[in-house]
Order: structure tokens, then C-alpha cells, then sequence
């Protein structure tokens, strides 16, 4: 497998409540080095770091997919990608939504809202903390069951990461046949909190400095390895060698998110000036 046939999903910048510690020029420019064509930058309860990954992928010739990991009110969390313009707004309607109306990291969407805006999003099943398995204690595939609900059949992907870690694998397993019994399609993704495993490090220090403690008390807050890093393709398709079509599913999927920011062709409203005055100038005068 070429190393430009993998899509890096799932990737987190430094604005997610200091999660990561990457900034999105970070994992553009590593991208890039990777040789990896494109790659989807998922924000907590936001699109902070969306501009700025925006442009430095362009700069370098990297696809940037737009979305954000939505908190829901069961305690999960939705990773949304957008799809079309109609997703984008949709998303950004639903962020606006559940911050207004509550202090800045407490807000939260219900599973009704989040479906009411559910047009032109792609829904992945997350990590422990998605939808799958970080809400109320029901049966796998009733919260799946739900999902096709919410977004359809065709919007829902059975999410997989690979760290090395033991009951990461069993969830793993748990979803794969799931998804075969449901239809869903099998994704391949990566759980990025950094760009290069040296920013392990960093990671720790802000995660130490977020919960008011030292590295040395921190202890389980840390991660228990340094896998969070942005992969090859080589490198994920030997993570996944048992299941290929995981990651052939990435490239499937990436076509199909057509959305960009590039894409909003947004135009300032023209405003009625003086003779003699364009709007930047008759703003300035106005500011000084």
C-alpha cells in the first residue's frame, strides 16, 4: 500500500480544552511529511483550530475535513464530520446551541438535537466516549441502532483505533461484529492528540497543568503510552493488517466529503459609504 492511501481521521488540535498538544500547523506539517493527502481535524464542542488547519493544509496540498467531537447530554461524545455546506451549517448551528446556554466546557446537545441536525454530517461511532459506549448502559447494538436513526444507514461508520491497549482492542472487536451484523462500514482511525511521539511530553505537561497537579502525582490522568501520534500508512496498514478494508474505507470516505472552507464563498455585506469613501476607508475614519 502506497504511502499516500490512508486518510488520517480523528486528529485533535491544542484548542480541545489543552488535549492536545499539537497546534494545527503541527499536524498539517506533519501530515504532509507523511505523505498523507488528507486529514480531519476534530475539535471538541468546537471548529477552533479549523481556520488556521485550513490554511496551512492548503499551503501544503493537503485535503483539511471540517467537524467537531459534539458532548451530548448522556455523557458521550458524537464525532461529526461534515459532508456538504449544509453540514457545516448544521454543525455550526448545533456548537452555537449548546454554548449559549451554559458555561464554556459544560455545554451539551441533546441526542434529539443532534439528530434534528443531522443533514450533511457523517457520524462516526468514536472511542469509548462515543456514542457507542460513553452514554447510558445499553446494548451495543441498540446505541447503533439508534445512530442509523439519527443520521441514516449511509452516515454512520464503525470506528476503530489501534494504541496498543488491551481493552481498547476488545471494544474493537465488540464493534467489528456489530458493524458486519448492522451494514456499517469499518473505518480506521487514529486517536491524535500529537503530531510526532516526541510530543508525548507536552501532552503530559498540559495535562498535568489542567487538572492542578504534578507530573509525578498525575499518574492515570496520563496516557499509558505514546501511540496518539499521527501514523504512516504503512504504519496503519500494518495496525490493521487483519482488516483492510478498514482502511480502504478511509479513502471511500474522504471522497466523499466534498466540503472545505474554501467552499463558503462568504462575501462581507456591502454597506452604504460617503462619496469619496470605499468601506475600508470610511471604516477606518470611523475607528480613529
Amino acid at each position: 500500500m502506497s504511502s499516500a492511501s490512508y486518510i488520517e481521521f480523528h486528529a485533535r488540535s491544542a484548542f480541545s480544552f489543552l488535549q492536545g498538544a499539537a497546534t494545527p500547523e503541527d499536524l498539517a506539517a506533519r501530515s504532509a511529511e507523511l505523505e498523507c493527502p488528507a486529514m480531519a481535524l476534530v475539535d471538541r464542542d468546537g471548529i477552533y483550530g479549523a481556520p488556521r488547519f485550513h490554511m496551512a493544509a492548503k499551503k501544503l496540498g493537503i485535503r483539511a475535513h471540517i467537524g467537531a467531537e459534539v458532548t451530548a447530554t448522556d455523557g458521550s461524545h458524537y464525532p461529526l464530520l461534515v459532508e456538504t455546506r449544509t453540514g457545516y451549517r448544521n454543525l455550526c448551528r448545533l456548537i452555537t446551541l449548546l454554548k449559549l446556554r451554559a458555561k464554556k466546557g459544560e455545554g451539551a446537545a441533546s441526542p434529539d438535537e443532534i439528530a434534528a441536525h443531522a443533514a450533511g454530517l457523517v457520524c462516526l461511532t468514536g472511542d469509548e466516549h462515543g456514542p457507542l459506549f460513553g452514554g447510558p448502559g445499553r446494548p451495543l447494538r441498540e446505541n447503533a441502532e439508534r445512530l442509523i436513526r439519527m443520521f441514516g444507514r449511509e452516515n454512520v461508520c464503525a470506528e476503530l483505533q489501534r494504541h496498543y491497549l488491551r481493552d481498547e482492542e476488545e471494544r474493537n472487536q465488540a464493534v467489528v461484529e456489530m458493524a458486519r451484523g448492522l451494514r456499517l462500514p469499518l473505518l480506521a482511525t487514529n486517536g491524535v492528540s500529537y503530531a510526532a511521539r516526541g510530543g508525548r511530553q507536552a501532552l503530559d505537561v498540559l495535562t498535568a497543568i489542567r487538572h492542578k497537579t504534578t507530573l509525578e502525582a498525575a499518574g492515570r490522568l496520563l496516557d499509558r503510552n505514546s501511540e496518539r501520534h499521527l501514523k504512516s500508512a504503512a504504519e496503519m496498514s500494518r495496525l490493521f493488517a487483519d482488516l483492510p478494508e478498514a482502511i480502504a474505507n478511509t479513502r471511500e470516505l474522504s471522497a466523499r466529503l466534498t466540503f472545505t472552507l474554501a467552499e463558503l464563498g462568504y462575501e462581507f455585506p456591502r454597506y452604504p459609504v460617503p462619496p469619496g469613501d470605499d468601506m475600508n476607508s470610511f471604516l477606518r475614519k470611523r475607528t480613529e
